[in-house]
C-alpha cells in the first residue's frame, strides 16, 4: 500500500504540460505481477492499426489529453474491441483518442487484462475490474487534468463495448472511509458510447468467441444473465449512445436492440443508429460508406446533453 500511495502522490503532482505527452500509467501498480510478464503482449499490425496480443497480465492507461485551449472538462476511458482475446488499440484506441482530442475531451485509452475463459477467484472479471479502477483514477486526478469529475464516460467497441456496458450496469458506489484512496471515488460512468457493441451473454444472441473467452463455453445461466447487460439496467444505468451497421454480421444485432429497449425501458436517455454499411469493427467508420458519421453525431450528442460544455 505504501508503494501505491507514493505513486498516487506522483500522479497528484504530475505537471499538466508533463500528461499532455500521453505518458503511460500502471492501473494496478501493486499487482503482483512477475517483472519479465508485465509487458509481454505483443503488438502487430492489422488493418488500419495496430492490435495486441495476449496474455495482457499489466494493464495500463495511455493518457491523451488536448491542448490548454480546447479542453472542455470531459473525459472519456476508451475500450478497444478484440473478442477478449485481442485489442485493437489502434483502431479503436489511439485514433480515437486523437479524435476525441480535437473536441476537447481528455482520453484514456485502456489495455485491460484479457481473460483466459474463465472467471478469476473473485468472480469479477479482470477487465471489469481494470475499467472501473481506469474511471476511478481519472476522477482521483480530475484536478490535475482539468477535468470535471462528473463528465467522465466510457467508450467501448466490440468485446470493448461489452466492458463500457458492464460499466454503466455493475458499478460501485465510493466509500469515503475507504483505506484505499481511489476507492472513494465511484466506478459509475456519467455516460456511456458503444460501437457495434457484444452486449449479451446469452446463447444465441451472444457472440460465442467473446463469450468463451470471458465466461467459458460452460458457463451456467445465471452466470451469463449476470454478465449480460441488457439484463441488469436499472434508471441508474448511465446515458448512451450506441451503434452499429446493418451489414455487421460478426454480433448479432440483438445485442443493441435489446439494451437500448431496456434502457428505455428504466427511462434511461438513450440513442441508437443503425448504419447502412460498414461492417464490424469500423472503427471511425469505413471510407465510402455511412459509418464514417458517427463520430460528427455522437459529439451532436454529447454537446446536446451539456458534456461539452467549458468549464
Amino acid at each position: 500500500m505504501a508503494k501505491y500511495l507514493s505513486f498516487l502522490l506522483i500522479m497528484l503532482f504530475l505537471p499538466f504540460s508533463a500528461a499532455a505527452a500521453r505518458v503511460v500509467i500502471p492501473v494496478w501498480p501493486h499487482l503482483n505481477v512477475p517483472k519479465n510478464q508485465r509487458f509481454n503482449a505483443s503488438f502487430y499490425p492489422a488493418g488500419r492499426g495496430r492490435h495486441i496480443r495476449g496474455p495482457i497480465r499489466w494493464p495500463t492507461l495511455r493518457v491523451y489529453l488536448p491542448p490548454a485551449n480546447k479542453a472542455n472538462g470531459c473525459a472519456v476511458v476508451i475500450c478497444p474491441g478484440g473478442a477478449y482475446v485481442e485489442e485493437a488499440i489502434g483502431l479503436e484506441g489511439y485514433r480515437v483518442a486523437r479524435w476525441l482530442n480535437k473536441i476537447g475531451v481528455s482520453c484514456f485509452v485502456l489495455k485491460y487484462r484479457l481473460p483466459n475463459g474463465k472467471l478469476p477467484p473473485s468472480g469479477v472479471p479482470w477487465p471489469l475490474q481494470d475499467v472501473r479502477r481506469a474511471v476511478q483514477i481519472v476522477r482521483a486526478h480530475a484536478k490535475q487534468w482539468h477535468i470535471d469529475p462528473h463528465r467522465v464516460g466510457v467508450m467501448g467497441f466490440s468485446a470493448g463495448g461489452s466492458v463500457a456496458s458492464l460499466a454503466g450496469v455493475h458499478w460501485l458506489p465510493g466509500n469515503l472511509n475507504a483505506a484505499d484512496p481511489l476507492n472513494r471515488f465511484s466506478t459509475r460512468p456519467d455516460f456511456l458510447v458503444l460501437g457495434y457493441p457484444v452486449i449479451s451473454m446469452i446463447p444465441g444472441i451472444t457472440h460465442p468467441l467473446s463469450h468463451a473467452s470471458i465466461l467459458g463455453k460452460n458457463a451456467p445461466m445465471d452466470i451469463n444473465e449476470y454478465f449480460s447487460s441488457e439484463l441488469n439496467v436499472t434508471a441508474l444505468t448511465p446515458p448512451t449512445f450506441m451503434f452499429y451497421a446493418h451489414d455487421d454480421h460478426a454480433v448479432n444485432h440483438q445485442n443493441e436492440k435489446r439494451f437500448y429497449a431496456a434502457l428505455k425501458r428504466n427511462g434511461v436517455p438513450a440513442k441508437l443508429i443503425e448504419f447502412k454499411h460498414g461492417g464490424h469493427g469500423f472503427g471511425l467508420g469505413k471510407k465510402g460508406t455511412d459509418s464514417v458519421q458517427w463520430p460528427e453525431q455522437c459529439a451532436g450528442w454529447m454537446k446536446a446533453r451539456g458534456l461539452l460544455h467549458q468549464q
